[in-house]
């Protein structure tokens, strides 16, 4: 078996020895899980309308600036 499958392997089984084992604290770590997910995407739209935002003034203020220098 190659190092880095065994690492692997024994990661997991780290990860199964850890892991609880009540079922109610699995659902509220799934739901914390979930809503840390959630607000994740949200932050990340977030971010990326504010490029596209910031992109698109930044293409109108060029596309004025060059209509000012052709009237002139």
């Amino acid at each position: 078996m190659s190092p880095p499958m065994k690492k692997h392997l024994e990661l997991e089984i780290k990860t199964l020895e850890n892991a609880p084992r009540d079922a109610d604290r699995v659902r509220r770590l799934l739901q914390i899980k979930q809503r840390q997910k959630e607000e994740a995407m949200h932050i990340e739209d977030t971010q990326r309308l504010v490029a596209e935002r910031l992109k698109c003034s930044r293409l109108y203020c060029i596309w004025r600036w060059r209509e000012s220098k052709k009237n002139r």
